[in-house]
């Protein structure tokens, strides 16, 4: 969905800036309370580590005050990247110098294009592909190029002939319970991939911002642990998912070639990341026991996905997805309708879906929607899964 914008003295770039219908559905959602919403990627508040936090953040007010009210290092709180070197990657090269913390992994995604991509730059995406990465990168105006997804990662013929037919300068994936498709790479394809990327000598993001969200508790394997040119891989992480998007933290492992540039690029978007968040999510992690917390919440996030596709099976038959591993959504095709037109009834009746086209590279039709499950109860998604299918029997009669 193309953002109108006064073109007078706006830069010829703005042009290209592409709005948020899920941003969009929120607000509706804060102004109307009646509307019932599976289109967010919330967090489910209950999953928030509220006793603990409320004591830590009183040790960090008494404690560690003149640290966490001040400015800080640009690449971060140095406690904070040790602990994220230990606890939340797995390339055989990162070291505390190459993390950095950013404000959310949306604003790593924003300085990567910012230092990748112009108009001379091909980007290959996934398709479905996470929208805030074309929130991010559409303002550079790249060239993008897509490969379809299937349910174990991407279509290895179209992409083997896709970076045989064109140079592809970025890949940018999300391996792991993708947003929005859920789909997960497996290892044969990690591994197969990571080596097609270091014989085309292409840089790749690796966006992991769901990596710990698998419902047996698994941990795959990086893509980018499996290549040989480190200095062509920058991998994104977030807290947002495990712990609270409050904290507004992600960070990303950069290699050393780029960083210095990297962290030139992002003094001149913030300075540094939010110091007190950063100080708060150290003690945090130094203070609670982080595997129970992350099984709490991959059970509790299995418990919903299994009760949402109860209720899609009991009122929805025709609704078809594949079960996901992980992650907080599910990719439902709703047959036999028109996107836009289900969408508005959906709105009308009291719900909301985010349809499968905003996720598209190319804005193509798609009768699929992303359905988060983690944020509603379970009386809530009962009901919201009841409109839904009222609304299609009322387009299919």
């Amino acid at each position: 969905m193309e953002t109108e914008l006064p073109t007078i003295f706006s830069a010829k770039r703005t042009s290209y800036v592409r709005s948020s219908v899920i941003r969009e559905i929120l607000k509706l959602t804060v102004k109307n309370s009646d509307i019932l919403s599976f289109a967010g990627g919330l967090p489910n508040p209950d999953l928030f580590p509220k006793d603990l936090l409320s004591s830590v953040m009183e040790t960090v007010i008494r404690e560690n005050v003149s640290i966490a009210l001040q400015y800080g290092d640009s690449s971060g709180y140095a406690n904070l990247r040790i602990q994220i070197v230990e606890k939340l990657t797995d390339v055989p090269w990162v070291s505390p110098s190459s993390i950095t913390v950013t404000h959310g992994s949306q604003q790593g995604l924003d300085i990567l294009g910012k230092i990748f991509m112009d108009s001379h730059t091909n980007v290959l995406l996934e398709d479905p592909v996470y929208l805030g990465a074309l929130q991010a990168f559409s303002p550079y105006h790249p060239n993008f190029l897509s490969v379809p997804m299937e349910s174990d990662g991407p279509n290895l013929y179209f992409l083997e002939e896709i970076l045989s037919q064109n140079k592809i300068h970025v890949f940018y994936a999300n391996p792991s319970y993708q947003n929005p498709s859920t789909y997960t790479w497996s290892v044969e394809k990690r591994i197969k991939i990571a080596n097609l990327l270091d014989t085309y000598e292409i840089i790749f993001i690796e966006d992991e911002a769901y990596r710990y969200l698998d419902f047996d508790g698994k941990v795959y394997p990086s893509v980018s642990s499996f290549r040989k040119r480190n200095d062509l891989t920058f991998i994104l992480g977030s807290f947002s998912k495990i712990l609270s998007p409050g904290f507004r933290l992600g960070f990303v492992i950069v290699p050393e070639l780029y960083q210095n540039l990297f962290t030139a690029v992002k003094q001149g978007n913030d300075l540094n990341s939010n110091q007190f968040s950063q100080v708060v999510v150290s003690k945090l992690l130094e203070t609670m026991d982080f595997d129970f917390h992350l099984r709490s919440i991959q059970s509790f996030y299995q418990n919903q996905k299994e009760y949402l596709v109860y209720l899609l099976n009991q009122f929805l038959p025709e609704a078809k997805f594949s079960l996901p591993e992980g992650g907080m959504f599910l990719w439902v095709n709703y047959p036999k309708i028109n996107s836009k037109q289900f969408m508005e009834s959906c709105l009308k009746n009291g719900v909301a879906m985010v349809p499968g086209t905003e996720f598209s590279p190319s804005s193509r039709s798609s009768s699929y929607f992303r359905m988060n499950f983690s944020f509603l109860t379970k009386d809530v998604m009962e009901e919201g899964v009841k409109r839904i299918a009222d609304v299609y029997r009322d387009i299919n009669t």
